[in-house]
C-alpha cells in the first residue's frame, strides 16, 4: 500500500493528494501530470481531489506550499549547524549556498515555487510563503549589522543602506539570479571559470562589505534632517 493511500485511510486524504502530486514531479521533473494522476498515485477515485481543490493550479499552490516548508527547514538547519554563529557573514554566505543546494535538489520545483501560474495574488497573500525562509535570511542579516555596529540599540539602521529586510531581498535575488541562470544552463555562457559558489560567496561577501557606514548627523529632539540637510517637523 502506497504512503499516500495509508494516510488517505486515515482520514487525511488533502495531505494525501498534496504528497502524491509532489511525487509526480519528483519523479518525472515536470509538472506533465493531471490531477487524475494524483488521485490514482494517492490511491482514491478520480473524483475525491475536488473534495478539496478547484482543480490542478489549486493542487500545485499546495505543493508550492510544501515545497516553500522543505526550504524552511533546510535554512534552518544550515543557521543551527556546529560552526554557524550569529552575526558572521560566513552564516550569511552558507545560507545563500544551501539556497543553491536546494534548488538544485528540487529542480522540478523551482517552477511551481517562483512562477506566475495565473495565481500570483493569493501566491503574494500566502503568509506562510513570503516568510518561510527569507524570514531566516533577514535575522542572519540583521545579526551581522548588528555585529558590525551598523544598528542602534532598538534595530534602527544607522547608515542609509543598512536595513536589513532591504539588504535581505538585495541577497535573495542575487542567489535567485545565480540559481535561474545556473537552472538555464547560462551561468558560464561569458565567463568559462565561473562557479554558482563562488560567484554567490564572492558578491555576498561584496555587498555585506560595502554597506553604507556613514551615521547621519545628530539632530535635536523633535527634528530630523531630510535629503537636502533642511530641518523639518517631526509629527508628534
Amino acid at each position: 500500500m502506497k504512503t499516500a493511500d495509508r494516510s488517505y485511510h486515515h482520514g487525511n486524504l488533502k495531505d494525501a493528494l498534496i504528497t502524491a502530486a509532489a511525487e509526480l514531479i519528483e519523479e518525472h521533473g515536470s509538472l506533465d501530470f493531471s490531477i487524475t494522476d494524483a488521485a490514482r498515485r494517492a490511491g482514491v477515485s478520480n473524483a475525491a481531489p475536488y473534495r478539496h481543490f478547484k482543480d490542478k493550479e489549486d493542487l500545485l499552490l499546495n505543493v508550492r506550499r510544501l515545497a516553500f516548508m522543505g526550504l524552511h527547514e533546510r535554512l534552518s538547519a544550515t543557521v543551527e549547524a556546529p560552526g554557524m554563529h550569529a552575526g558572521s557573514i560566513d552564516t550569511v554566505v552558507a545560507l545563500g549556498l544551501a539556497y543553491l543546494q536546494y534548488t538544485r535538489e528540487k529542480r522540478a520545483f523551482f517552477s511551481v515555487m517562483w512562477e506566475d501560474r495565473g495565481r500570483m495574488d493569493e501566491v503574494r497573500a500566502d503568509a506562510m510563503i513570503k516568510t518561510d525562509g527569507f524570514r531566516i535570511l533577514v535575522n542572519a542579516v540583521e545579526d551581522f549589522c548588528r555585529s558590525k555596529g551598523h544598528l542602534d540599540d532598538l534595530g534602527r539602521p544607522r547608515g542609509q543602506y543598512c536595513e536589513p529586510v532591504s539588504v535581505a531581498t538585495q541577497l535573495w535575488a542575487l542567489a535567485h539570479g545565480i540559481a535561474t541562470l545556473e537552472a538555464n544552463q547560462m551561468l558560464d555562457l561569458f565567463d568559462r571559470s565561473a562557479t554558482a559558489e563562488n560567484l554567490l560567496s564572492e558578491s555576498t561577501r561584496a555587498l555585506l562589505a560595502g554597506l553604507q557606514l556613514d551615521r547621519p548627523p545628530k539632530r535635536q529632539a523633535g527634528t530630523a534632517l531630510d535629503h537636502s540637510n533642511q530641518q523639518v517637523e517631526l509629527p508628534l
